[in-house]
């Protein structure tokens, strides 16, 4: 039995400027990764991946949806949808582990971001809208009990246009923030994130072979995209197959450099195999990123901001808004430390300029709260 990896994963749900290492340059070779031979005791054949309708719905479904404002336009008989949601004639409770088909996350009433949106998705092209697949870059943050594990989540949510302007479906509405960059997605990149989700989730189950079988479907409908590559790699390490986790590591980096998931994992890797020289190479390029990032930045401030460092805090939190400015969570952490700081002037100057980045009134409402504590 082949030990497992500690690995970080990119789940759907930066950059390094170091010069590359010679095992940047060094061929990549794939064909062990692709054939799962090492999981599988033979190479796989692509009719064995799997391969659901993902968007299908029963006639069940359909014949609930035909009642949903017959006599309307598209527009409203999606205002209806959400409508019949939110009144809970349809039923789906948040689970982030379960990543489910637009059937499934109706049947079984649970599902993650992608999962609800696939349904959503579903339903909306039923009743005739215009419908497609949002992902937006929610920032990176940092898990508190390993600042050194870097996770990405991807959010998914459904977006329908039409001449009546652009509206957003998405699980948590209230603390959707449209300041975040997003763009579409065409099905077949959905429909592969979905794939590589399903994967992951099979891998903590322990099922190797359906895991391997959904990650290898990912790759091979995007191929083109550094995160899957990423997760095939964690996949492999978390099974101990190191060779073909590495080589799906370099193909990660090979289409995005910056790629701090598989920087990160190779450098464990191989730290785990004894080679220290590329190890120390890998985490160099780590540390790189994390230092020029301004929400790594953030994540020091606030550590420094708990322990009373307030001086550290403003420190950080000055670089953090030097390298990016449009996050109202910045400025209102800079408006908290140098009020702490006493510096009366530039703390109101700070939460100005957070509230005017505020665009919900839930984290508006929250931070006056906050303020209100602060003040008594």
């Amino acid at each position: 039995m082949k030990a497992p990896l500690l690995l970080s994963l990119i789940l759907f749900l930066a950059a390094c400027s170091s010069l590359p290492s010679k095992k940047d340059k060094a061929e990549i070779d794939l064909a062990s990764a692709l054939s799962g031979e090492a999981i599988l005791g033979y190479p796989v054949s692509l009719n064995e991946l799997p391969s659901e309708d993902l968007l299908w719905l029963s006639s069940e479904v359909r014949d609930f949806l035909a009642t949903l404002a017959p006599d309307s336009d598209s527009r409203h008989r999606l205002a209806a949808l959400i409508r019949a949601f939110e009144e809970r004639e349809f039923l789906v409770q948040y689970d982030e582990n379960s990543t489910l088909s637009a059937m499934e996350t109706y049947r079984q009433e649970r599902g993650n971001c992608l999962a609800f949106t696939l349904m959503m998705v579903a339903m909306a092209r039923e009743l005739g809208a215009e419908a497609y697949f949002n992902q937006v870059e929610v920032p990176p943050v940092w898990s508190h009990d390993e600042a050194e594990t870097f996770v990405l989540y991807r959010h998914i949510n459904m977006v329908s246009e039409s001449l009546r302007g652009r509206r957003v479906v998405d699980f948590n509405l209230a603390a959707y923030d449209p300041v975040y960059k997003q763009f579409e997605l065409d099905d077949t990149t959905a429909f592969s994130l979905y794939y590589s989700n399903r994967g992951i989730e099979l891998m903590r189950a322990g099922e190797r072979k359906q895991a391997f079988l959904h990650l290898r479907k990912a790759v091979e409908m995007s191929p083109e995209r550094s995160d899957l590559w990423a997760n095939l790699g964690a996949m492999y390490s978390h099974f101990g197959f190191l060779q073909e986790a590495e080589q799906s590591y370099r193909k990660s980096l090979f289409l995005k450099n910056n790629n701090l998931t598989a920087i990160s994992n190779l450098e464990r890797l191989y730290r785990f195999k004894g080679e220290e020289g590329l190890a120390d190479i890998y985490a160099k390029r780590a540390r790189f990123h994390r230092e020029r990032n301004p929400y790594y930045l953030y994540y020091q401030a606030r550590e420094a901001y708990e322990v009373g460092e307030y001086r550290q805090a403003e420190k950080h939190l000055r670089r953090a808004v030097w390298r990016y400015e449009g996050d109202h969570r910045f400025h209102f952490l800079l408006g908290l430390a140098r009020y702490q700081l006493g510096n009366m002037a530039a703390s109101r100057a700070s939460f100005e300029e957070a509230f005017s980045l505020v665009t919900g009134p839930s984290t508006a409402k929250a931070y006056e709260r906050k303020l209100n504590l602060l003040l008594k």
